[in-house]
């Protein structure tokens, strides 16, 4: 029971860490330009890791490899979105 949790976390961690990078070093920039670094290198992490490990050890014969990276780039895209939202958030209240 613990595996689907881990899991769960390392996603989390491998997008949100990045994440935080591409808002943190786009500070001086517009919200346009922050919430694109956000999101970019929220995405650069998951997403070619998951087509990697997709495509490799035949498991593209067993299951559709593009369904798979879709939903686990759309799953990256909502948690890079919750992290910018989460950090402009916290910017806006500690700004009063």
């Amino acid at each position: 029971m613990i595996a689907p949790i881990f899991f769960i976390i390392l996603i989390v961690l491998l997008v949100a860490l990045p994440a935080f990078a591409g808002w943190s070093l786009s500070q001086k920039y517009d919200q346009p330009i922050r919430m694109i670094c956000t999101i970019l290198l929220g995405q650069m992490i998951l997403t070619p890791g998951m087509l990697l490990i997709t495509l490799s050890d035949n498991q593209a014969m067993t299951e559709n490899p593009t369904k798979t990276v879709m939903v686990y780039a759309a799953m990256a895209l909502m948690i890079s979105i919750m992290t910018f939202v989460i950090l402009e958030i916290r910017k806006t209240r500690l700004g009063k």
